[in-house]
């Protein structure tokens, strides 16, 4: 089975002169899947299809990545998965011929989108317990340097213990020659 860059048949309007859509296409079955978006690679470039052959349940369609091997076939990367690191739902920059729903689909409607964009957009408050989010400042009334720091809180809690200590010994000495002296 080998796969072709080739311009798309019959996929709506196929563009126009200037942007016309591009397509992987397998020749041994015709399948084709429309390029939105690229990426320069070690071996060229690195196209992304829409792919709607098998997508998992409760998604429309996925994006594949495609490339070229050291022999200059190209083959499928697989599946293009969310990057932490990257601040867009999708790989790749668009191709002009793209049709921007395409984009706003991987946005805003994909599964995980919007764990997505709360992941990047979101700011908690200074009390809640969150990891992997951002987090305000505390307000200025709460800064550290109002609080006690722990050596502070330690010594009034042994000065304490050292005091109810004492009071529960005296007791029992007073009690013991209370007893003796009866």
């Amino acid at each position: 089975m080998s796969w072709d860059y080739k311009p798309c048949t019959g996929m709506g309007g196929g563009g126009t002169a200037s942007t016309t859509k591009f397509c992987m296409v397998n020749s041994a079955t015709g399948e084709q899947q429309e390029v939105i978006s690229t990426k320069d690679g070690p071996n060229g470039t690195i196209y992304y299809t829409k792919d709607t052959t098998n997508p998992p349940p409760g998604t429309a369609w996925t994006q594949q990545g495609w490339t070229r091997n050291s022999q200059g076939d190209i083959y499928s990367t697989g599946g293009v998965v969310r990057q932490i690191n990257n601040p867009k739902p999708y790989a790749g920059t668009p191709v002009t011929s793209a049709d921007p729903q395409d984009f706003q689909y991987l946005t805003d409607s994909a599964p995980g989108a919007v764990a997505f964009r709360k992941m990047n957009d979101f700011v908690g408050g200074w009390w809640m317990n969150i990891f992997g989010l951002k987090q305000e400042g505390a307000p200025i009334g709460q800064q550290s340097s109002n609080i006690p720091n722990s050596s502070q809180t330690s010594n009034k809690a042994s000065t304490a213990i050292k005091v109810g200590l004492g009071g529960i010994v005296g007791a029992g000495v007073f009690a013991y020659l209370s007893k003796r002296n009866a």
